[in-house]
């Protein structure tokens, strides 16, 4: 009996410090827990705070031939969230310093030639071109580039002098573009 009573209090000893271990256990796993809760809410306000920056617009009429180059201007806007785009201007301004994302497309169905290009501020980053023969039916060029910016800095389209690019309600030529990361 007694060694059995000795074998009991053995398994007794063992279970509490295993019990101990658990708790320990526990404790760290609860704390790693509120660590995790603080940082996805920490994570949640970032996001709530950190600026939204999206356009998408088209011209949604035809422009040129002009004996000059003329920033484009799309009138009809689908998204414009922070206002960072002005139909008015054609100029998107960058509302905070980051990395930005810009595409757009020229399209035609005459035997116009078509050149419309990007720029930053007054330097020429990409270009869409068209050079169409009278029997040439309709075409659509389009190109996309990734630019940082800083906050302040404008971005917009150019049409070249004696060129044309079409759009109508069915909203062929467009400018696009988005904040990636601040």
């Amino acid at each position: 009996m007694e060694a059995t009573l000795t074998a009991s209090e053995c398994q007794v000893g063992e279970q509490n410090d295993l019990l101990l271990s658990l708790r320990a256990t526990v404790e760290k796993q609860s704390s790693a827990l509120q660590e995790l809760r603080a940082t996805v809410e920490e994570l949640k306000r970032e996001n709530r705070e950190r600026p939204k920056v999206a356009f998408s617009a088209s011209l949604s009429e035809t422009k040129g031939p002009f004996n000059t180059d003329i920033t484009l201007v799309y009138k009809h806007v689908f998204t414009n969230i922070g206002n960072a785009y002005s139909p008015v201007t054609g100029i998107f301004k960058a509302l905070v310093s980051g990395i930005y994302y810009f595409r757009f497309t020229a399209f035609g169905f005459t035997s116009k030639h078509r050149r419309v290009s990007l720029y930053k501020g007054g330097q020429l980053m990409v270009t869409v071109t068209d050079h169409s023969t009278p029997h040439d039916g309709e075409d659509s060029g389009s190109n996309g580039v990734t630019l940082q910016l800083v906050e302040g800095e404008e971005v917009y389209t150019r049409l070249k002098a004696e060129h044309q690019v079409y759009d109508d309600g069915a909203h062929h030529t467009t400018f696009t573009g988005f904040l990636i990361c601040s």
